[in-house]
């Protein structure tokens, strides 16, 4: 049998993941109390609101049976290496997260530990700390930068992720859609959702909702030029909610 922990699971994306390709999860750490309903009612896993810098090995192991294969999973905050945020000062509690992943690590020696993260982690310090430690622990360890299109996600941006395992090597499944064969796009995600007014939310999928926008917006929408955005569907949709 095969199960779980994630920690820094937010509303539980991760957990999702995992449940939907066969790996239990027995629970999730994070900090955020609003977490815990859309966590524990989308995943029917257990939501514990504790830092991972209180928790121990011992009770991370606790969540897993007695028999079976243990698999640790977290995605650390990014805002210390995301290029969006423009970092954070060293002194930031967050730095240290990820060195508290790797106490945890050794101190519940997990089968697979997987993470993922910004790319621009790669090039730190306390990364490359993580991976050595992973090593010492005698974990085979692969890492790459991995663009999400190539995987089936509609949207232009990279990850990195990380699998290290005790059993032997382990990599991450080549890609599985191409530019040519199956590519999934943003007008293929979104084309069939209904057009609704700005603020408005489709009354039979209530997670189809429009922000808000102020009347000049609207306006600048409206007035868009076509061209090379002709065939944007995020121009085409808005357009058809001011109709």
């Amino acid at each position: 049998m095969i199960s779980a922990v994630d920690l820094f699971c937010g509303a539980g994306g991760l957990t999702h993941g995992l449940i939907a390709g066969g790996i239990p999860v027995k629970a999730g750490y994070d900090i955020d109390q609003a977490c815990r309903f859309p966590y524990e009612h989308n995943n029917n896993a257990q939501y514990i609101e504790k830092c991972i810098s209180e928790i121990t090995g011992e009770e991370i192991n606790s969540h897993y049976p007695d028999r079976g294969v243990k698999v640790l999973a977290g995605c650390a905050p990014c805002q210390p290496f995301s290029k969006y945020s423009h970092g954070l000062p060293k002194d930031n509690k967050k730095w240290s997260l990820l060195d508290s992943f790797g106490r945890l690590t050794n101190e519940s020696m997990p089968d697979i530990v997987t993470m993922e993260n910004v790319p621009q982690l790669i090039r730190h310090d306390v990364f490359e700390k993580f991976v050595k430690n992973l090593e010492e622990q005698n974990y085979n360890v692969s890492y790459e930068i991995v663009f999400c299109p190539d995987y089936g996600i509609p949207q232009n941006r990279s990850r990195l992720v990380l699998l290290a395992s005790r059993f032997g090597e382990i990599s991450l499944i080549p890609p599985t859609h191409t530019e040519e064969k199956n590519k999934v796009t943003v007008r293929y995600a979104i084309e069939k959702l209904k057009p609704i007014k700005a603020g408005g939310t489709d009354k039979d999928d209530p997670l189809h909702h429009s922000r808000n926008l102020s009347e000049k917006n609207l306006r600048r929408i409206k007035h868009s030029k076509l061209g090379c955005l002709k065939n944007n569907p995020l121009i085409l949709w808005y357009n058809a909610t001011l109709q």
